[in-house]
């Protein structure tokens, strides 16, 4: 145990991470005449997100009866819905622009009709990285076959002219790997 604040810094050791280091990198798809496919690669290198939380990870589990007794075993993998306060930033693109473009192509507001057919994919993957003080990548969580369940509403108010805009996306995703960790072609 620590006696002093220098032996908490020695044995601290490079000073543990900081909540405020990560970038979001991803794109938008392409195909279903989606305006966001003339980025031939569909990459927004960094998003300016407020804040995100990493995705609860759970295995649910099966119990069986034996001898008065519950015995416990594994069963299937549970990913819970990820969701990001993006900045609304006219600059990179219009974020909000963007994804309300994505979710209109999924399902259009008007037609109840998809533009993702004949093999063109609404899904994506995307990957958030944890950042050191330098900037050096920590973890790297990829999620993979994402796409924007819900778009959340964005406040409008007078009375805070200092304060910038955002609006929150809820995301699903069919898996999601850590480098170093899991089982990726990206480790």
């Amino acid at each position: 145990m620590p006696t002093s604040l220098n032996d908490f810094k020695d044995n601290f050791l490079g000073g543990g991470t900081r909540q405020n280091r990560f970038k979001i990198i991803g794109g938008f798809p392409s195909g279903g005449d989606n305006p966001n496919s003339t980025n031939t690669n569909n990459l927004i290198s960094e998003f300016h997100v407020r804040s995100t939380l990493i995705p609860t990870l759970q295995t649910s589990t099966i119990a069986y009866d034996y001898f008065g007794r519950k015995l416990y075993y594994p069963g299937e993998k549970l990913y819970s819905t990820w969701s990001a306060s993006i900045l609304d930033d006219t600059g990179s693109g219009d974020l909000w622009k963007s994804f309300q473009r994505w979710h209109n192509y999924i399902n259009n507001h008007v037609s109840n009709n998809t533009k993702y057919i004949n093999g063109a994919n609404y899904k994506v993957n995307w990957t958030i990285q944890h950042l050191d003080l330098n900037g050096a990548v920590q973890k790297t969580f990829f999620l993979n076959g994402l796409w924007p369940r819900t778009i959340n509403e964005m406040s409008f108010n007078s009375s805070r002219p200092n304060v910038l805009n955002t609006f929150n996306v809820v995301f699903v995703y069919d898996t999601v790997a850590i480098s170093g960790i899991t089982n990726n072609v990206n480790d």
